[in-house]
């Protein structure tokens, strides 16, 4: 009577425990979260074509897109990781906007305004390079509900004044050479050469003043990883950044885009890089 006893309690425990593994195994998978967003731009002169939206990272990923209805581009989802994400547009075969968004966001609205310049301070006249550089400042107005926004356009007007500065400083090393090539002065001519010469070979390296200036400034602006990761991929880029990634904190460092950047400036490739 004894063992029997005992036998049916042994099975009654390994009734319970079949029965809890049984639960575990049929526990739902975690949800994953996602943040909507509704963003609306407006591209004066624009008779058609489409607009994308594009995931940051190392391969732009597009998430969605529309066609021009009643004059805007109206774009409305879900994203899985809040960042700042990348909409641009196309008119007439040829790209009429680019704007760096902030997301999620209840509600964004771009009104673009091709071929107009609002910040003269900033983007100077033709003869500086492309008339298209720089960011959505220089032809957009743009309203976000997300107050990370306001980040993200202040670094961009960083990035734009000094992206402007390295043009003047090439147009003034062109006009120094242009000068002793008029007196005829061969040295100042192979002088000034080199200079712009080197000038335009640390294009790269201006980038990443720009990145490096506004994480100094925000350390703790929800835009330091898209600041970080716009000055690019460049040699002069990874040296001088990487010590400002590594200080980021652990929980930013492995938030979902922080990662992304590991390999550009990780624990990894510094361990590479010594030996």
């Amino acid at each position: 009577m004894k063992t029997r006893r005992l036998f049916e309690q042994r099975a009654g425990w390994l009734a319970g425990l079949l029965g809890l593994s049984m639960a575990a195994c049929q526990t739902p998978a975690p949800v994953v979260k996602e943040y909507p967003y509704l963003i609306k731009m407006r591209v004066k002169g624009c008779q058609g074509k489409v607009g994308k939206l594009f995931s940051p990272g190392p391969e732009l990923a597009p998430l969605d897109s529309a066609k021009l209805e009643q004059g805007q581009f109206v774009f409305r989802g879900k994203v899985a990781h809040p960042g700042v994400y990348n909409v641009y547009c196309v008119c007439e075969n040829k790209v009429a906007s680019s704007l760096d968004v902030y997301l999620p966001a209840d509600s964004v609205v771009a009104v673009v305004m091709p071929g107009t310049n609002l910040r003269p301070d900033i983007y100077q006249p033709k003869g500086l390079g492309p008339i298209g550089i720089g960011s959505y400042h220089l032809d957009t107005q743009l309203f976000s509900t997300a107050p990370q926004q306001r980040e993200v356009g202040r670094y961009l007007l960083t990035r734009d004044s000094i992206w402007n500065g390295y043009f003047l400083d090439v147009k003034r090393m062109k006009a120094k050479m242009d000068a002793a090539i008029g007196a005829g002065n061969k040295p100042e001519i192979d002088r000034w050469a080199d200079s712009t010469r080197r000038v335009e070979e640390k294009f790269s390296d201006y980038m990443a003043r720009a990145s490096a200036q506004f994480v100094k400034g925000h350390p703790h602006s929800e835009a330091v990883l898209f600041a970080l990761r716009d000055a690019g991929d460049a040699p002069a880029a990874r040296q001088r950044l990487r010590p400002y990634y590594q200080a980021l904190p652990d929980s930013v460092r492995t938030s979902y885009f922080g990662q992304q950047l590991a390999k550009r400036f990780g624990a990894l490739e510094t361990a590479g890089t010594a030996q």
